[in-house]
């Protein structure tokens, strides 16, 4: 069986939106999601069979409201533009977040009920679970949909998600929780335990513990680049969010090349022919600057060097024949990095 784990980290959460759509399109089938926190909201989704409408869920959202900020506030923030207006409103908000006694949390409550299906979640096939915290005596703990009350499913989901920021409340049981992410932010043993081969876990960068898993077991999907705050307020935030987990999902699912950038595979063979004419200092020099032993390697971290400082567009699969051609004629930097590509040498006809 192979089971999907959704770390916790709050908005950081939309990039697990696009993993799993890049998981669809590369024809992935699990059996099971596993989450903590904003990980067991997107796991309910993927659940209940609206996993490929999360990016579009996510995109619909305003998180201002979702939090319970005033729009005026979201709009200035957003701006990027400090002025008096945006102080005395951030003001305002952090006074009425400490006479509510924290956010409160109707927003989040909203979600679930308009996109939840909760009796779609309980009929599925596929394995849900998630990881709170009881917060009498700090107790995690795990649970699967078959082990919770019907009526108390999204109750779950909001106490595997309860920040101490948030206005307390009682849930499930007449107890308070805290976001699971205080004892487990990746709960992937949940899904190794039950017997799960292969476990796919995608991290967020959340804020909480992390337990000890198998790792031979297990496949981790992350980011090299920003995934923004737990709480980014800014849409532009999570288009970008989403966009990422699709690339770096759908490089690793279909077995591309790359790291921050898709190139579509060659061989070590391949990167050495282009580096046959490449001056050995010149070459070690830049080998010693990435931290790299192979051919393979330092060409395409020289690539994405050059491309990530020209702001050259990350959402494409590229050719590095291709890149290597366009680096040449339109970048003329004197920079060892750039005298590098400069000095790689194609085979016409080469694809």
């Amino acid at each position: 069986m192979i089971g999907l784990a959704l770390e916790g980290g709050g908005v950081r959460g939309s990039y697990q939106a696009g993993v799993y759509l890049a998981m669809l399109d590369a024809h992935i089938k699990i059996d099971g999601v596993c989450g903590t926190s904003i990980g067991a909201l997107n796991g309910a989704m993927i659940a209940s069979g609206k996993g490929r409408e999360l990016p579009k869920l996510w995109r619909s959202l305003s998180m201002g409201k979702v939090f319970g900020f005033q729009d005026e506030y979201v709009k200035l923030l957003n701006s990027k533009t400090f002025n008096f207006d945006l102080v005395k409103l951030s003001l305002a908000s952090f006074f009425n977040i400490l006479k509510s006694r924290g956010i409160e949390v109707k927003g989040i409550k909203e979600v679930l009920d308009k996109n939840l299906d909760v009796d779609a979640l309980l009929k599925s096939k596929m394995d849900f679970g998630l990881c709170t915290v009881r917060f009498k005596g700090l107790k995690p703990l795990y649970i699967f949909k078959e082990e919770m009350d019907p009526k108390k499913v999204k109750d779950y989901i909001l106490a595997s998600a309860f920040l101490p920021i948030f206005k307390e409340e009682k849930l499930i049981d007449n107890n308070f929780y805290l976001d699971g992410g205080f004892y487990d932010v990746g709960p992937v043993n949940m899904l190794l335990n039950r017997g799960y081969e292969k476990v796919y876990l995608v991290k967020v960068r959340g804020i909480g513990l992390h337990q000890p898993y198998d790792h031979q077991k297990v496949v981790v999907i992350e980011s090299k680049r920003t995934l923004g705050g737990l709480i980014d307020l800014d849409p532009k935030r999570v288009d970008e969010n989403i966009k990422m987990g699709y690339y770096d999902g759908i490089r690793l699912f279909k077995n591309y090349d790359g790291e921050k950038y898709v190139f579509k595979t060659k061989s070590e063979k391949y990167y050495q022919f282009l580096n046959r004419k490449v001056e050995p200092k010149l070459y070690h020099r830049v080998s010693l600057f990435f931290n790299t032993d192979k051919y393979k390697d330092t060409t395409i971290k020289a690539l994405e060097y050059i491309m990530e400082h020209e702001k050259i567009d990350y959402y494409k699969i590229y050719s590095s024949r291709k890149v290597i051609k366009y680096i040449k004629k339109h970048f003329f930097k004197q920079y060892f990095i750039y005298e590098y590509v400069r000095e790689l040498k194609l085979l016409t006809g080469l694809l």
